[in-house]
Formats: structure tokens, C-alpha cells, sequence
């Protein structure tokens, strides 16, 4: 588990960013569940490659995102939960932490068409989900490196056979030849016999992949079927059913190319990374990222995503989910009050994390002027901007309600001086009559908060002075209890 960000110094747009509580509101420190809100290009999928190259990944995924025009070489800094320090300088970490899985767009690049396998010498993160596909590997290189040492054995036994000009030697050597070729193609067999179980595996699991992959994609996509999958040299393919119609998923396979949506390509892959993680082993001991999990997806869909993420949050050792999509971000702390949320800004000539208050940034209307109002009692207001801002607030919080509450009687087009012509002309009958009681104050709102409209020529000369404001605040604030 990432415990405390310590710094990030030239790496994408963090080009000088170290925590602080004072100065950003926050110290550094994750907790088990993590959001991270941030505007495209401001440092999120910088900080993505970060985790994923803490884990072992290569040291590229940060060298590449070094600071334009930046001479100081990247250092990033974390500690994890034992307090063990983890340091990235001279394009290396000093220390790894394992485990480490990433959703990004890059894992969605490499991951709608074909499933890499990689290599023996390079195998695939597929092997993570074999049972014994790392064994296995481990065995067969053994046996090939025994084998290539037989081969080489052959070679020098050959070349000593062509010098040699004494008959009883050259049977002796004939004869050792024979036995080298005898073990080479022992080992052989058993490379054979190994690659035949990896193979087996391979299949078995490719066909549990497909099912749980297709699981997902009946919750997101019923239009899209993975109908098998099959293990072609080292990747495996599959094909795929798009609206009752079959088309193959290699690289040359033109119709799926250009026959899946955004949307269509989103479900695919997420379906394929979430069928990983069920499949992978000791969930509860890694550290699961999500960097924008939503691409083109519908109202319908994210809900079914954030019912997913989060519980693969409440299982993982530690969640991060990262997005542009604010209200995507404040539906999933709506479902989850535990998380950390932080936000990306640029501030002091750097990207910098800050405390994210999600809840107000997405208020809107009346909800937020409300809010406003209330901060000010409460905080107060430095400059004139900000409390001219809170004056703003006034007249639409009182013409919201009365909107809402007097749904019939006045009109998007009427405004608190029209309503208290209302008020002022309504009979016993009225609705309204009851608010005869209020008009003063109602009236004293509205006056005063002419003289900081636009309509008035000289509104910006208008002095504000602090306690009258927040005595009319308190007023507004007042009336919206009772009308």
C-alpha cells in the first residue's frame, strides 16, 4: 500500500510539487480508497504511469514523461504502510512494490484486439492469471538452455570428428555424438511435453477469461459476445459475436476495427480487465488504478461501473480511481464516504495535488449559492470579488424557492422586484398574502442588492462594508425559513 507521497519533481507538469497541508490542504498521505478529479492535461495520466512503473513496470513509462525543456532529472519519492522509502532517480526505483494493477487507455490500446502472451524470456502479465504459468516457463527454459548446452555439445563433437584422422578415435567420438543427440532429443521431448501443458493451460484458462469477460459484457453491452478464443503462436484470439454477427479479433481483422463504437471498444476492454482481476489471486494484496474507466459510456453503464469499482475497492489493499468526470468521481464518493479525494491544479508554476470538497464543486443553482451564503457567515470573505459574489447570491436564492414553492403564480421571466408587486397587490385569497409580513425585509434585500448589479452605472464604486452585508446574509438566509 502507497501510504505518503513525498514528492514528484520534472515529471510531466509536476515539475516541483511536494505535499503540504498548509499550502494545498493536504499532506501527502492515501488512504485505502483514493480519488483523483483532474481537468485532461493537467497531470492524471502522468501520475497513472507512475504507479504503473512502481510495481516493476519499465522505467520508460516515467523517463518519457520527463518535464519539456526540464534539465533536472525526474525524482518521484513515496513511502509505503512498514515505512519503507521508494525513491525513482537516475531512471530506476531503488525498490518495487508488487502488485500493481492499471486500467489506462493504453491498457485499452493493447487489449480490444488480441491478448498478448509476450515470451518466454518476456512473458505476458497473462501468465498472472495462469495457475502455473510462471512454473511452467521457468521449467521449459530450464530444459531449453539444457538442450541448446547438448546442441552446442553436438556442434564441438562434430567439428573435433572432421579433425580427426585415427579411426578408433573418430568411433569414440561417433559414439559420444550419439548419446548427446540421444539426451539433446530427450530434453526436447520433455520441452514438448512441458509447452503441451502450458498450452492446455493456456486454453483452460482462456475459456474461463472469455466466460467472466462475457459476464461483464452482458451488464454493459449485451450487443457483444466473445463466442471463444484461441492460442495462436503467442496471443490468443478471439471471436466475437457484434449484433449476431461473428468477426475475428486479430490485428488484420478489418470488420472489428471498424465496426466497434468508442462505447463498444470501453466495454470490451474494462470486461477484459475485469475478468482479469477476478481471476487474479490475493486480491486483498494489491493496489487497483483506474484512470478514466468511462470512456463513451452512458448514464446506464457508468452506474453499473461504479457498482463494480466499488466493490473492488472494498477488496484491494488500495483503490485509486482517477477521471475527468467530476460527477462520475462524486457518484462513486456518494457510494463510497471512506475515500481520500484529492484534485489536480496547476498552482505555483506546478501541477500539485489539493483537497478535493467535491460535494460543493458540483453543487449548482441554488444549492450553491446557498452554500455560499453560508460560508460566509461562517469563513467571512477577504476581497471585494468574493463578497461581491456573495451579494450575487441573494436575489437568486430567494427567486429559486419562490419558483419552486409558488410553482403557478410567477414566471421564469419575474424577478424578486415582480414578486413583491405580487406580494404587495395579493388579496386573502392569495397564496401570497401570508408573506405580506416579510415584504420590509424582502424589500430592504432587493434594494440592496441593486446597488451592486450591473444595472447600476457606477456598481463596482459601491463600497461594501462587512458587518451590513453579513446582516443581510443573515436576513436571506432568514426569510428562506419562512417563505
Amino acid at each position: 500500500m502507497i501510504h505518503k507521497l513525498l514528492e514528484i519533481q520534472n515529471c510531466g507538469r509536476f515539475l516541483n510539487y511536494k505535499p503540504s497541508e498548509k499550502e494545498y490542504g493536504w499532506n501527502g498521505i492515501f488512504s485505502k480508497k483514493n480519488t483523483i478529479y483532474a481537468e485532461n492535461g493537467s497531470g492524471k495520466t502522468t501520475f497513472t504511469q507512475i504507479l504503473k512503473s512502481l510495481s516493476g513496470n519499465s522505467c520508460e513509462l516515467v523517463e518519457k514523461r520527463k518535464s519539456l525543456q526540464s534539465v533536472t532529472p525526474v525524482r518521484i519519492s513515496v513511502f509505503d504502510e512498514k515505512n519503507k522509502k521508494f525513491v525513482y532517480q537516475t531512471n530506476n526505483w531503488n525498490n518495487y512494490i508488487p502488485f500493481v494493477e492499471v486500467y489506462d487507455s493504453y491498457y485499452s490500446e493493447s487489449n480490444i484486439y488480441i491478448v498478448s502472451l509476450g515470451n518466454y524470456e518476456f512473458p505476458s502479465n497473462f501468465y498472472d492469471i495462469v495457475p502455473e504459468g510462471y512454473n511452467l516457463i521457468r521449467e521449459i527454459k530450464k530444459w531449453v538452455r539444457k538442450r541448446s548446452n547438448y546442441a552446442t555439445n553436438i556442434r564441438n563433437t562434430n567439428r573435433e570428428i572432421k579433425l580427426t584422422t585415427d579411426v578408433s578415435e573418430r568411433r569414440k567420438l561417433e559414439e559420444i555424438r550419439k548419446k548427446q543427440q540421444e539426451r539433446k532429443n530427450q530434453f526436447s521431448i520433455k520441452v514438448k511435453d512441458l509447452e503441451s501443458q502450458l498450452d492446455f493451460q493456456i486454453e483452460e484458462i482462456g475459456k474461463l477469461y472469455v466466460e467472466k469477460a462475457n459476464n461483464y459484457l452482458r451488464k454493459f453491452n449485451p450487443n457483444l459476445e466473445i463466442k471463444e478464443s484461441n492460442k495462436q503462436g503467442q496471443q490468443l484470439v478471439y471471436y466475437i459475436n457484434i449484433n449476431g454477427i461473428e468477426a475475428r479479433s486479430d490485428a488484420t481483422s478489418i470488420p472489428l476495427k471498424h465496426t466497434l463504437s468508442e462505447g463498444d471498444k470501453s466495454s470490451l476492454s474494462l470486461s477484459f480487465f475485469l475478468a482479469r482481476l477476478d481471476l487474479l489471486p490475493n486480491i486483498e494484496k494489491r493496489i487497483i488504478v483506474f484512470d478514466d474507466p468511462i470512456s463513451s459510456f452512458d448514464t446506464r453503464r457508468r452506474m453499473m461501473t461504479i457498482s463494480i469499482l466499488s466493490r473492488i475497492a472494498n477488496k484491494a489493499s488500495q483503490f485509486f480511481l482517477l477521471s475527468h468526470d467530476i460527477n462520475f468521481v462524486k457518484e462513486f464518493c456518494d457510494r463510497n464516504p471512506d475515500s481520500t479525494n484529492l484534485k489536480i491544479v496547476w498552482r505555483d508554476g506546478s501541477s500539485v495535488f489539493v483537497k478535493h470538497d467535491i460535494n460543493v464543486e458540483t453543487m449548482t443553482g441554488i444549492s450553491k449559492d446557498i452554500y455560499t451564503l453560508q460560508n460566509y457567515l461562517k469563513n467571512g470573505a477577504i476581497t471585494d470579488f468574493e463578497k461581491r459574489e456573495v451579494i450575487r447570491c441573494m436575489r437568486p436564492v430567494i427567486e429559486g424557492i419562490f419558483r419552486f414553492k409558488y410553482l403557478n403564480v410567477f414566471t421564469d421571466k419575474e424577478w424578486l422586484g415582480d414578486f413583491l408587486k405580487h406580494i404587495r397587490e395579493s388579496d386573502a385569497t392569495s397564496p401570497l398574502n401570508r408573506l405580506n409580513q416579510y415584504y420590509d425585509e424582502l424589500s430592504d434585500i432587493n434594494d440592496y442588492c441593486k446597488q451592486y448589479h450591473h444595472s447600476n452605472p457606477k456598481y463596482m464604486e459601491e463600497p461594501i462594508f462587512d458587518e451590513e452585508l453579513r446582516q443581510f446574509v443573515q436576513k436571506t438566509l432568514n426569510i428562506l425559513a419562512y417563505i
